[in-house]
C-alpha cells in the first residue's frame, strides 16, 4: 500500500488568469517510499510576490515564496496520516479518480492530484506546462515593453512640440545698481618733520697777505703828500685832497 501511494501530488490554485506559473499558487506533496514526506506550499503567486517586492523597495525577483515542511506518515487505506516534524499532525484521504487511471488526496479543503511515481525528478506535464507559460510571458512582457517605449516616445515627442522654441538672443543681464558713493572722512595727515641735516664745516685757508712793494713815487711826486682820511697821495704843495676835499695842510 505504501508503494502504490508513493510519489508526486500537486494542488493548483488557479487563478483564472492564464500563465499558471506566474499567476497560479501551486502546494505540492511528495511521498517517499520510505514512509517519509514533504510538503511544500506556495505563499503567494509569482507576480504577486515580484509586485510585493517592488512595492517594498527589494530586488523584485521571481521566485515563488513557499513554506516547506517535512515528517512521516502513515498509510491505512483509504486514509493517510500526516507527523509533521513540529509536532503536529493531520489526516488525508486517498481517493481514486473517476476513471482509475490515479489517486487523489484530499488535505482539508485542498485536493492533491498525483502527477509522477517519482520521487526525484519534477513531473514532465509540470515542466512541459511551465516552459510554455514562461515562453508567452516573455512575448506578452516584450510586447508590453514595445508599447510602452512608443507610448513614452510620442509623450516625450509631444511635450517638445508644445515647447516654444529657444531664445537665441543673449539674455540680457540686470543692471546693477550703482553703489552708493561713501562719505569721505577728512582725515589730517600730520605734517612730516623734516630736520635739516648739520652741514660740515668747510676748511678754508687764511689769505696769503702779499708783501707790499713800495712803488717808486711819479715823477713830480717826490715829495709826497698823503690825505689823512682817504689816503690819496697828492702833490706836495696841494692843500687840499682831490678826492675827499680834505685839508692836507
Amino acid at each position: 500500500m505504501a508503494k502504490s501511494v508513493a510519489g508526486q501530488y500537486e494542488c493548483v490554485h488557479r487563478s483564472g488568469l492564464g500563465l499558471d506559473y506566474f499567476t497560479s499558487r501551486v502546494d505540492r506533496l511528495t511521498l517517499q517510499p520510505s514512509g517519509r514526506f514533504t510538503l511544500i506550499v506556495q505563499d503567494r503567486s509569482r507576480i504577486s510576490h515580484a509586485a510585493q517586492s517592488l512595492a517594498s523597495g527589494q530586488q523584485v525577483s521571481a521566485a515563488a515564496q513557499e513554506v516547506r515542511r517535512e515528517g512521516s506518515y502513515l498509510a491505512q487505506a483509504p486514509s493517510i496520516s500526516l507527523r509533521f516534524d513540529d509536532g503536529t499532525q493531520q489526516q488525508c484521504q486517498l481517493v481514486p479518480t473517476s476513471d482509475g487511471s490515479s489517486n487523489t488526496l484530499h488535505l482539508g479543503q485542498d485536493v492533491f492530484t498525483k502527477v509522477s511515481d517519482s520521487t526525484l525528478l519534477p513531473s514532465t506535464d509540470r515542466l512541459k506546462k511551465d516552459m510554455e507559460d514562461i515562453a508567452k510571458g516573455l512575448k506578452i512582457a516584450g510586447a508590453i515593453g514595445g508599447v510602452a517605449i512608443k507610448a513614452v516616445k510620442t509623450i516625450h515627442d509631444t511635450i517638445q512640440s508644445t515647447q516654444p522654441p529657444p531664445n537665441t538672443q543673449a539674455p540680457i543681464q540686470p543692471v546693477q545698481p550703482a553703489p552708493s558713493p561713501q562719505p569721505q572722512q577728512n582725515t589730517v595727515t600730520p605734517p612730516v618733520q623734516q630736520y635739516a641735516q648739520p652741514v660740515a664745516p668747510t676748511y678754508q685757508p687764511p689769505p696769503v697777505q702779499q708783501p707790499v712793494v713800495p712803488q717808486q713815487p711819479p715823477q713830480g711826486y717826490a715829495q709826497s703828500v698823503y690825505c689823512d682820511q682817504c689816503g690819496t697821495r697828492a702833490r706836495a704843495g696841494k692843500r687840499f685832497c682831490s678826492t675827499c676835499g680834505a685839508s692836507l695842510v
